[in-house]
């Protein structure tokens, strides 16, 4: 039998500890984030969906809602022109076009994105002329209700409504030195109004 030297035992019990802690660092840290998460409550809502797309886009246009990924050349088209970088995942948004010319007239994106331990919900619609018709905050985790409350507001944003997408990327740089919940919106209110556009973009191209 091989024998070990009390510095080769000293090492081996070394290693088997940090291995044990390990882990148990890999075990606990998604529980550990979970919790976190429940921390913050349940979604306290402001707006429901027919409401916020009632408020967005034009009465009289066909809704339809889409789901696609958003492809590499509308990512890239959205880089080029606005310096925004766009995940191009599947997404899913409301498309508004004229019920005989089928021409676009705008379009809606309803998504939930992390804040804190909580989330928020958000709306953002946009016409067919590169401009925001309305945003919204649909609901926020209880706990962070406060921080919205306080600096952004609830509901419509009217800062929002009436600017182009050239104005909304200036607003979100010049609130890059904000409180956290003003940024973090402004950041997700652009990022959501480039993607529809390069959605439009794209189905432009394609007639």
């Amino acid at each position: 039998m091989k024998n070990f030297n009390p510095s080769q035992k000293h090492l081996r019990s070394q290693m088997i500890s940090l291995l044990v802690l390990l882990v148990t660092v890999l075990t606990l840290s998604p529980q550990i984030a979970i919790a976190h998460k429940g921390h913050a409550g349940p979604m306290v809502t402001f707006m429901k969906k027919k409401a916020v797309l009632k408020a967005m886009l034009p009465a009289e246009a066909r809704l339809v809602k889409r789901k696609q990924p958003l492809p590499d050349t509308a990512a890239s088209w959205a880089k080029k022109t606005f310096a925004v970088e766009l995940e191009t995942d599947r997404h899913s948004y409301y498309l508004a076009s004229d019920k005989k010319s089928k021409a676009v007239m705008g379009a809606a994106y309803i998504v939930k994105v992390g804040y804190r331990h909580g989330d928020i919900k958000l709306a953002v619609g946009i016409d067919d002329k590169q401009h925001i018709t309305q945003v919204a905050i649909m609901g926020v985790s209880e706990k962070y209700v406060i921080d919205f409350d306080g600096n952004v507001g609830t509901g419509l944003i009217a800062d929002y409504a009436g600017l182009s997408l050239q104005e909304l990327v200036a607003k979100a740089e010049s609130l890059a030195s904000s409180d956290k919940a003003t940024r973090e919106f402004a950041e997700a209110v652009r990022d959501a109004a480039i993607l529809l556009e390069a959605f439009i973009h794209h189905s432009a191209k394609q007639l």
